[in-house]
């Protein structure tokens, strides 16, 4: 429930923070509250507001480009004019140390960005109650200064009046009593308030479990309960699939209902005495007690998963959910709280990826995940340095099983070999790394510019021949880009490549996919003259009825088949099929892979159009496939 201010007036509230999204949301919630809201873009502009009009509340944020909100906290509470002004903290930032440090400072509260609504306009609530609350005393603390001077007069008067001042003391000393009283109640509903924020701060509004903070004091009194290597506490970290979807589809309200019932479906399974806490969305952590047994850890777990994929209700809709569970046994080798968390959180990344969806953490998973981060660091100060460099292995038409094969095309590899080192890395270590990252779409715009602008070269040294097609591969990141399509255009008007010199190369999942925009900015390619090829195809899923409506030009044949096709007569079989049904389609067909004369001869009785691989030619680097266009 939404709290609003009290009859006494609006309140004023000053909302300090650099980003004006923040501070549209905040305005448009306070005000439609019933608060007077004024806001400010910096600290220094925040000082200048406050001296014109002093607010009844300030919330802060605490990084800003000039004055931080420390600062401006330490400034107003050195000035006793605004030292009363409660303030509470806004940060993205969620670790104790700098909760510590706003309370230090002067801060009443600490509210984690990003923020719920409802969350804050209580804490607002409750803060402006709290001021009211010592404005109230300090004006009953006035008013009992007035009693006792008055009742000190009544002293001296005493010899003058004695049955006067005997009734002024008993009126004066029943004023006290009730006065006191509600000094006392006054005390107590504060203690309670007090008491509530706290409870606040520590638990999550909405499922009403312990948050992070009091998960981590439980971590620390467990790392340094379990110095015993027999013993150990077992944290397991869970998270559910499809959350976000259901929650974007149905909305927020139906989302809050799905956390609120996987909470307590949580709380049903696991032992009473262990401690379930919600971490934010749709992640929860359970810390089990010392076990003996680490098959019951496991039994514990397949029953949590197997309570929360029971379908729940939501109004009209029926949804299931599959929990994936990170697994970590607190021993003696932890110090740290934060470690035990880091390595739930990897090993709850690497148990969405088994089919069991449970995984037990391993030393070696924080080893291998600082690698990719080191990995990831070179990798952006390659593209940055541009260290990266591109081959290209010659695409021929599949006339006959001669190596001297005629060449009609390329596909653009790209290939890195990092600094310091004497090999190039495998492109199964780092484009995989760039695609769950931002740098697969940087990649990919320098890897087709780098492209067109060799073509464009080719053509300009040798204008009476024909360029050959150069083929570039695509990731569904990049594609689902909303400025993909303009990009592409950008550069073949800046490097003057002409469309039809380019192939583009997707994957055939993206295309089963529900990618619309993506079909139709193909499609629109497409018609200036760029051709579209399916790679890997025979690795995914897709229709027949479908694939006649994609917009197509030629299918390549994953070099998995191709690899095996002597060996395997299944194979054999699937890569004859591949090759009718481009025939059937009217489409062109390419065999990745080729290594040998025998596979490249069945291909050629197929009737497979092009072909590449190892026994026409490696990937070659721009100069040589340069010299070796001069010799066609």
């Amino acid at each position: 429930m939404v709290l609003r201010p009290e009859s006494r007036g609006p309140s004023k509230i000053l909302i300090v923070d650099d980003l004006p999204c923040n501070l549209q949301l905040l305005s448009t919630a306070l005000t439609e509250s019933g608060y007077r809201v004024r806001n400010a873009t910096s600290g220094s502009a925040a000082i200048k507001d406050i001296a014109t009009e002093l607010p009844d509340l300030i919330l802060l944020d605490i990084k800003m480009p000039d004055l931080d909100g420390f600062e401006v906290c330490r400034q107003l509470h050195s000035d006793s004019t605004t030292a009363d002004i409660p303030i509470i903290f806004m940060s993205a930032l969620d670790d104790v140390p700098e909760k510590l440090k706003a309370f230090s400072v002067g801060g009443a509260d600490y509210i984690t960005k990003p923020f719920q609504i409802d969350e804050v306009l209580v804490r607002i609530q409750h803060q402006l109650e709290l001021r009211h609350l010592r404005q109230t005393l300090k004006s009953q603390n006035q008013k009992l200064k007035i009693i006792l001077h008055q009742y000190e007069i009544a002293e001296r008067q005493i010899h003058q009046n004695n049955q006067v001042l005997e009734q002024r003391v008993v009126e004066r000393t029943k004023a006290l009593y009730e006065t006191n009283q509600a000094l006392q109640q006054e005390s107590q509903e504060r203690q309670q308030a007090q008491a509530k924020l706290m409870h606040l701060a520590m638990h999550d509004s909405l499922t009403g479990l312990p948050n992070r903070t009091l998960l981590v004091k439980r971590l620390e009194a467990a790392v340094k309960t379990n110095q015993s290597p027999e013993q150990w506490s077992t944290l397991l970290m869970l998270a559910c699939d499809r959350f976000k979807t259901i929650n974007d589809t149905l909305g927020h309200l139906q989302g809050d209902r799905l956390l609120i019932e996987i909470a307590a479906r949580i709380t049903a399974v696991v032992p009473d005495n262990s401690y379930t806490v919600r971490l934010g969305d749709d992640k929860f952590a359970i810390l089990l007690p010392m076990l003996a047994d680490k098959g019951a850890i496991l039994s514990l777990v397949q029953r949590l998963q197997q309570r929360l994929v029971t379908p729940i209700k939501l109004g009209n809709y029926e949804v299931t959910i599959r929990a994936n569970v990170g697994i970590v046994l607190v021993d003696s080798g932890y110090c740290q709280a934060e470690h035990v968390l880091r390595d739930g959180s990897l090993a709850l990344l690497q148990a969405k990826q088994r089919p069991q969806g449970w995984r037990v953490f391993q030393p070696e998973m924080h080893t291998q995940a600082l690698q990719r981060l080191t990995l990831e660091g070179q990798l952006r100060h390659a593209l940055r340095q541009q260290q990266l460099q591109i081959f290209y292995q010659p695409i021929v038409a599949m006339t006959s099983a001669s190596v001297s094969a005629p060449i009609v095309g390329y596909e653009a590899l790209v290939r890195w070999q990092p600094e310091g080192t004497s090999d190039f890395l495998s492109p199964a270590d780092f484009i995989p790394l760039a695609e769950e990252t931002d740098l697969i779409s940087q990649l990919g715009n320098w890897v087709f510019q780098k492209v067109c602008e060799q073509l464009s070269q080719w053509h300009r040294a040798y204008p009476s021949k024909p360029v050959p097609f150069v083929s570039v591969n695509f990731s569904v990141q990049h594609l689902q880009g909303e400025q993909f399509a303009q990009q592409i255009y950008k550069v073949l008007q800046y490097t003057q490549a002409q469309p039809s010199w380019l192939k583009f190369e997707i994957t055939e999942n993206l295309l089963i996919a529900d990618t619309q925009p993506v079909l139709e900015t193909l499609a629109q390619l497409r018609q200036s003259g760029v051709e579209i090829s399916i790679d890997d195809f025979g690795t995914g899923y897709s229709s027949l009825s479908y694939l006649k409506q994609l917009p197509v030009d030629t299918l390549k044949i994953d070099r998995a088949f191709i690899k095996d096709m002597k060996s395997d007569d299944d194979n054999l079989k699937i890569v004859e099929a591949i090759v009718q049904l481009a025939q059937a389609l009217k489409l062109e067909v390419v065999a990745e892979g080729i290594e040998t004369e025998w596979q490249a001869q069945q291909l050629v009785n197929l009737g497979c159009t092009y072909g590449q691989g190892y026994w026409f030619s490696p990937p070659l680097d721009s100069k040589t496939a340069w010299d070796l266009l001069n010799q066609l």
